[in-house]
């Protein structure tokens, strides 16, 4: 019977955590109420608050979740791949997205898909800063924003295919912000 409530409750946390998304869309986060979330996934007040304390709770469940998640994908990868193979980068995170590429699309109408990876981002913001300077003649001013522009163009790539907004497979998406990622890279690579 353990079991039976275990994944019951991972169940309801989903409904929640998907709720919570599908509003997002319909209205400002700070607008949404927990009668609107267990309105839209269709449980009970007391299945709500068994699993959060407010609606800023899911949130923070779901930007941790999500930060963790691509946390691991980019360990699994390896922070010094990032540099010499972003076309295989961005096309791993677009696939590791297009799993499910509604919920996702749903979560940009927020900052949440933005704070998330801002957060990843800062996480490997030394390493990959330390990586450029050790491959560089560049003073650290230059090699941060190198870093800033990149990262930034590679996020908004990646958030506007999720939107909808740029068409095209993961494969077809990495390949093109690789080419431009590499394109830039003889700005701060030694002869």
């Amino acid at each position: 019977m353990p079991k039976a409530e275990y994944r019951s409750s991972i169940r309801s946390k989903n409904l929640i955590k998907k709720a919570v998304a599908k509003l997002i869309r319909e209205k400002e986060i700070s607008k949404i109420t927990v009668s609107d979330v267990i309105r839209e996934a269709d449980i009970s007040r007391g299945t709500f608050y068994a699993h959060f304390a407010d609606v800023s709770g899911v949130i923070d469940q779901i930007e941790s979740e999500e930060l963790k998640n691509l946390m691991d994908f980019v360990d699994h990868f390896g922070v010094e791949n990032i540099g010499s193979k972003p076309d295989v980068f961005v096309k791993i995170i677009c696939e590791y997205l297009s799993k499910d590429i509604e919920y996702y699309r749903m979560l940009t109408q927020s900052n949440i898909l933005n704070n998330f990876i801002f957060r990843l981002i800062n996480i490997y913001y030394e390493k990959t800063l330390d990586m450029i300077l050790a491959k560089s003649s560049s003073n650290k001013d230059e090699a941060n924003l190198y870093l800033i522009y990149i990262t930034s163009g590679a996020k908004e790539a990646i958030l506007n295919w999720i939107r909808g907004e740029v068409k095209g497979t993961p494969e077809e998406i990495g390949s093109t912000v690789g080419k431009l990622v590499k394109l830039t890279q003889q700005y701060y690579t030694k002869d």
